[in-house]
């Protein structure tokens, strides 16, 4: 008999390792059916010990081992990626098998009966031969138009292949992956591996398998997850759209892909090339302090279109010469009817959904708000039998009501809607041109990828259309748009975060990319700096002033952000918050209630703590090397709390 030590592959499971007995001895990196608390899980084995050796220890134990149900077969990923995702725990304050089911694709844990032999096919001391030979640890920026950047690939990917080493380019999403292929396979087309998730189980196996048993080098267009994928001589990972929020998961242990490339690269002694047309401040600060290289100096400016206006909403009139709100200025409207006399498509862009975005009590200013989560709702067009009506909806919880409420606050049914919503834009075109093919494309009107892309390819395909829609569109939209216009961007210039700079300066310059002729910017606040920078295109400028709050305020590089987030009643967040504050007293946490207050009747508070970079770093495994009081607190917080490491937003 052998007592064997596992690691349970479950999320939610808080303990790092678990105890059982097996009859036969299981090689240590096999993956085996367990149970825990009545389910089978799969766990990895780590260590198998002869049962004789420890019989004094055995006997004197106060529980009962179970056995081990079934032994699935070698691990489908490398010794390297193991000892990454447990770098990835200590980071995220997690469980490495929580770790590795977040990054561990489905189809591959589930079939390892039916996955080729890793070990035989790749040799596991590859990195270790690569270590000894002195291999320096490289690490990138390539901060260049895209079509450069493109360009500059092709010609890498060749060089690679020539010293027979193969090339991971991680992208954030399957339209990316798909853009890549169509720019970079032509010629090796039979050396390319396309791995995303919405490839059916029995591709990805035999992909797997060809990609494992493939001796030529290879390029793997791939999302994050399929860095699982054991090649032994990938020479270098591209991390492309390198400041895409979709590298970043929104579910706990909320792993970022481009922190886990980084940790596999520097256990490998790969290449690793943060790529994108404009990086993330904290990897230009990186550069900046020499922690990274650039393959050619960062180029700080956006591409131009042929024509690009700010409009001041401020100075839009009606037929008597007096100022008047509007949806849609006449300078946008000329464009419109510009483009629809020439045959030619228009995009706007509404950043918000539904038809108006708040709704304020004319009579004592109250903010209507969702009873369920006291999030401010939204006014929606409601189509039934031919009829259009309103109703109010929440957009985080879906609660809807009739908008013939009063104000809970004074009574009055003077209710004004405020703010422009994606319907409301839509509504707005249509009666200024009824004989349009308009689109709309929104989590409302397409729910689904396959939806989203049906929209998307009958407005490229039909000249003469406009597209509304809100930046989902974006990832689907990958040929030229004649014109493009934003209703506003005011409501993201309201937004409380450290990352809205970037988050505008983003919009528009995938609005730059995909514009040929006219770019049309609506404001009410036209005087803002980010927007004057951004189309005057004085990028660099922009780049330094954003760094420089961030270092005034504590934010990313210059602090680590942790963000715990507990959800419970009235009572249980009291104890929560004495709880914080009387064991992460020393760490100052900051704690306020999230933006969402409440939802399904519970309430939502955000702790913040901010700690020196250094003193939580990314590769180290050891929690020692840690804050280790924080991390003790951290790791052994209740799943009430969730932690999340370097946040996206504090809201």
């Amino acid at each position: 008999m052998y007592i064997v030590t596992v690691i349970p592959i479950k999320k939610g499971l808080q303990k790092e390792y678990l105890t059982y007995f097996s009859m036969t001895d299981i090689p240590v990196g096999h993956i085996v059916v367990v149970q825990v608390r009545s389910k089978n899980i799969d766990a990895i084995v780590i260590n198998t010990e002869n049962a004789r050796e420890l019989k004094s220890g055995l006997k004197s134990a106060d529980f009962q081992l179970k056995k081990i149900i079934e032994v699935k077969g070698q691990s489908p990923f490398s010794p390297s990626f193991f000892i990454a995702c447990q770098k990835m725990k200590s980071y995220t304050a997690s469980s490495t098998g929580n770790i590795i089911k977040n990054l561990l694709p489905k189809a591959y844990l589930e079939n390892i009966p039916l996955l080729e032999n890793q070990i035989a096919n790749n040799s596991a001391e590859e990195n270790v031969h690569k270590t000894q030979k002195g291999v320096v640890e490289e690490k990138l920026i390539f901060q260049a138009p895209y079509h450069d950047r493109i360009s500059w690939y092709k010609t890498f990917i060749r060089e690679s292949f020539a010293k027979k080493e193969s090339v991971f380019i991680c992208l954030p999403t399957k339209w990316d992956i798909e853009e890549f292929q169509r720019e970079l396979t032509k010629g090796i087309e039979s050396f390319t591996y396309i791995l995303h998730g919405d490839l059916s189980d029995k591709k990805l196996i035999a992909l797997y398998n060809q990609a494992i048993s493939e001796t030529h080098p290879i390029l793997i267009l791939g999302t994050g997850i399929f860095l699982s994928v054991p090649r032994h001589d990938i020479g270098t990972i591209i991390l492309e759209h390198e400041s895409s929020h979709v590298y970043k998961q929104n579910i706990r242990p909320f792993i970022d892909m481009r922190g886990f490339a980084e940790i596999l690269s520097h256990i490998n002694k790969t290449k690793l090339i943060f790529g994108d047309t404009l990086l993330r401040p904290e990897t230009i600060h990186r550069y900046n302090q020499s922690e990274l290289i650039g393959i050619q100096n960062p180029v700080f400016h956006l591409p131009k279109v042929d024509y690009q206006k700010v409009i001041d909403m401020n100075e839009e009139v009606n037929g008597n010469g007096e100022k008047k709100f509007k949806v849609i200025s006449e300078t946008t409207r000329q464009l419109i009817e510009h483009a629809l006399s020439k045959n030619e498509s228009v995009f706007i862009m509404a950043l918000r959904k539904g038809f108006a975005t708040t709704t304020v009590c004319h009579d004592c200013g109250h903010t209507m708000t969702c009873p369920n989560c006291a999030t401010p709702i939204v006014v929606y067009n409601k189509k039934s039998a031919g009829k259009t009506s309103r109703v109010f909806m929440c957009n985080k919880c879906g609660h809807k009501s009739d908008t013939e409420i009063n104000c809970p606050s004074c009574s009055s049914w003077n209710l004004t809607p405020l703010g422009i919503g994606i319907e409301r834009v839509y509504e707005e075109v249509e009666k200024l041109f009824p004989k349009a093919n308009i689109i709309q494309v929104d989590k409302e009107t397409t729910s689904t990828q396959k939806a989203i892309q049906k929209s998307i390819d009958s407005f490229t395909q039909t000249h003469g259309s406009i597209l509304i829609a809100t930046e989902m569109a974006f990832s689907h939209l990958h040929s030229e748009v004649p014109h493009s216009a934003v209703i506003s961007l005011d409501s993201l210039l309201s937004i409380p975060s450290f990352n809205i700079t970037q988050r505008i300066l983003h919009i528009v310059q995938k609005l730059q990319h995909i514009t040929k002729t006219n770019l049309i910017l609506q404001t009410r606040i036209p005087e803002n700096a980010i927007l004057k920078d951004i189309f005057s295109g004085h990028i660099l400028k922009l780049y330094q002033e954003d760094l420089k709050e961030r270092e005034q305020f504590g934010y990313p590089p210059f602090k680590r952000l942790i963000k715990i987030t507990f959800t419970g009643t009235e009572a249980e967040t009291k104890k929560a918050r004495e709880y914080i504050n009387r064991n992460l007293e020393n760490y100052k946490p900051q704690i306020f209630s999230a933006f969402v207050q409440r939802a399904k009747g519970r309430y939502i508070t955000n702790i913040l703590i901010k700690v020196a970079p250094q003193s939580w770093p990314l590769y180290e495994t050891d929690a020692n090397n840690r804050e280790s009081i924080l991390y003790e607190v951290l790791s052994s917080l209740p799943l009430s709390f969730s932690v999340n490491i370097d946040p996206e937003d504090l809201l």
